[in-house]
């Protein structure tokens, strides 16, 4: 990067990426947090069930195993939902600084002509 690179990105150029790179992380660890809960969920499901998940134990309680999937369905969308958010936060964020310095150079380019 030469001097006039450096120029070229500013301040605020770098505080938009560091942002748009800390959403990209948090999404990742979030969607991982996740799906951690549902499967956390699950093995508890097992555990209570020792590990016996068969049509027996849903003919004793089929509300409560319907309820502990649809536990588990909610917190992997929920995981899904977030990570989606965070992941366009950060591709937009990334975007707006790409489209300013595209913009930028064009100036440049043609204020040199």
């Amino acid at each position: 990067m030469t001097e006039n690179d450096e120029s070229f990105f500013t301040p605020k150029h770098k505080r938009l990426e560091r942002i748009a790179s800390t959403a990209n992380i948090f999404a990742w660890l979030v969607l991982i947090f996740f799906a951690l809960q549902a499967f956390a969920q699950y093995f508890n499901l097992m555990s209570m069930s020792g590990y016996r998940f068969n049509l027996e134990m849903f003919r004793e309680n089929p509300e409560g195993i319907i309820v502990y999937f649809l536990n588990m369905l909610n917190l992997l969308l929920k995981g899904v939902v977030y990570w989606l958010t965070l992941k366009g936060v950060s591709l937009g964020l990334s975007m707006i600084v790409e489209t300013d310095l595209n913009y930028r150079e064009k100036l440049q380019g043609a204020s040199h002509e």
